[in-house]
């Protein structure tokens, strides 16, 4: 009895350290995003929520092998359908739709085969794909894919080019507002899809916030286009 009515009074004098903390997995390219998001909703609900980020190949290899996440934001749909084949996820949804930029000149810069170029690893993120997607148009056809800099994912890509380490980069549009745009259709959709991993109170309180219009304004904002 003494031990309930103790616990009672942690819950009614402090709520937030009551509540289990939300395990996330989210994609490179969508983590800084999300820091932010979380942050807001946080010191709305008091919910604490715990990040763990990486290319959506490893992070979807981490789930397949039993990692405990809640939510998975991943940074394309075929992901999330194999978890979910795979008897590894419970819905999926898109949350974004994810833009390129790159970083350190221009489109007449990346014709050039003198100038290195880093992108995400292809094998692992549907960015390096994307970026891949863009160096096999004709205009880029001078670029030896073999002297790529692959980085684990674009955030890392995207950081090889700010230490100086290459002269351009192709990156999440979100990474770098300030780089080229780079057309849409010059490459894969890049449907970011959410998959629900748990079912708790505390992941439909989420879910209900990441529907807000707040919410889709923050990731307008941070350099996505909204699901079609």
């Amino acid at each position: 009895m003494i031990r309930s009515l103790t616990f009672l009074l942690v819950l009614l004098v402090n709520p937030a350290q009551a509540l289990e903390p939300l395990r996330i997995a989210v994609a490179a390219n969508f983590r800084g995003v999300l820091e932010q998001i979380n942050e807001r909703y946080l010191a709305q609900s008091g919910q604490h929520i715990q990040l763990s980020s990486a290319s959506t190949g490893v992070l979807a290899n981490q789930i397949m092998h039993g990692a405990p996440f809640d939510l998975f934001f991943s940074a394309d749909t075929d992901t999330p359908n194999k978890l979910q084949a795979a008897n590894k996820g419970l819905s999926s949804s898109c949350y974004a739709m994810g833009q390129m930029s790159l970083v350190g000149g221009d489109l007449a810069a990346l014709q050039k085969p003198e100038l290195s170029v880093a992108i995400a690893n292809p094998k692992t993120a549907p960015y390096g794909r994307a970026a891949i997607d863009i160096l096999s148009l004709p205009e880029f056809s001078a670029i030896d894919r073999d002297q790529l800099v692959r980085g684990t994912n674009v955030l890392q890509a995207f950081q090889f080019w700010r230490a100086g380490a290459v002269d351009l980069a192709l990156v999440a549009r979100s990474l770098a507002p300030e780089g080229y745009p780079i057309a849409t259709s010059w490459h894969r959709p890049l449907q970011q899809n959410l998959l629900v991993l748990q079912r708790s109170t505390a992941v439909t309180a989420y879910l209900e916030w990441l529907g807000s219009g707040t919410v889709r304004q923050m990731i307008i904002d941070a350099g996505y286009l909204p699901c079609s």
